[in-house]
């Protein structure tokens, strides 16, 4: 029987581990290898940075390649994270392709946050690709509009402030956004407004005048005694105030108390006729 060297069993017994730890070591080379370096990252953001200007549209806004580089950075970054083996550069311009409303949007919220002056075409690029975001910009992009004299955005804006902005009851009467707060300010065009301007733009005349076909006559000479309307998305008298919200108090003038005394008085002149009509004997129901 032939007996190993001690030493030598101890050699062999440990063969089986050195070769596991190279494979090891092997596999973590190759992980390494097959990752997207940041030197790779910044290769691809630069060069797409330059081919998504006119694959995307942005050239037709005015827009350069630096002016997309963060944003190009930032998804090419993310991509490569999500992945195990190396990201490529037409990889990564077929997936940005793929998502390109959302690019398209950051494009707007990117042009959004500088607050520089726009150009018509980024106006018009930030209402078709991002409405909600004009929306509540309705402001700012007013501002813009009014400079370029671009009634059709301003148009638009009006109507996506509505939906995704903060609209109030109550119509400016200079910009015609729904946009006047309690203290009669509004908020997107930022005008100051008096009492007298709001009665005007929605004809207060008129509208009391009609109160005694939608009024009881009691809520008219409530009104006509507290001296002032309550006006959010219709005329009211002070007890159908709403408790929240953005409703306005406009103060009745001399001649708008007036139509409201005449109001009462025609309604009790038609309530005695009614009486004296009635035959003898007969009760008010």
């Amino acid at each position: 029987m032939w007996n190993l060297p001690r030493g030598r069993r101890k050699q062999r017994a440990e063969e089986p581990q050195d070769a596991a730890a190279a494979a090891q070591r092997k596999r973590r080379s190759s992980a390494v290898k097959r990752g997207t370096s940041e030197e790779d990252v910044k290769a691809i953001a630069e060069s797409l940075s330059s081919r998504l200007i006119p694959a995307l549209g942005l050239d037709l806004i005015g827009l350069q390649p630096a002016d997309i580089k963060d944003l190009v950075y930032s998804i090419v970054s993310s991509l490569a994270e999500s992945r195990s083996s190396k990201l490529t550069e037409e990889a990564a311009m077929k997936r940005i392709v793929a998502m390109k409303d959302n690019v398209l949007k950051a494009v707007s919220a990117s042009l959004l946050s500088k607050g520089q002056h726009l150009t018509r075409e980024q106006l018009e690029f930030i209402v078709a690709y991002a409405p909600e975001m004009a929306g509540r910009a309705a402001p700012y992009l007013y501002r813009e509009a009014l400079r370029l004299k671009a009634d059709d955005i301003i148009d638009s804006l009006r109507s996506l402030w509505s939906q995704y902005g903060n609209p109030t009851p109550v119509e400016c009467p200079r910009c015609g956004f729904r946009a006047v707060t309690p203290d009669l300010t509004c908020m997107v065009c930022g005008a100051e407004l008096s009492e007298g301007e709001i009665k005007k733009h929605i004809g207060l005349e008129k509208v009391l005048e009609s109160l005694a076909t939608r009024l009881h006559p009691r809520l008219i000479e409530e009104i006509a005694s507290a001296g002032y309307v309550v006006l959010d998305d219709d005329v009211k008298p002070p007890s159908l105030a709403p408790k929240q919200g953005y409703a306005l108090v406009l103060h009745l003038s001399r001649s708008e108390r007036e139509i409201l005394q005449k109001l009462l008085n025609s309604q009790g002149r038609a309530q005695g006729a009614g009486d004296q009509q009635l035959p003898s004997g007969s009760q008010v129901p």
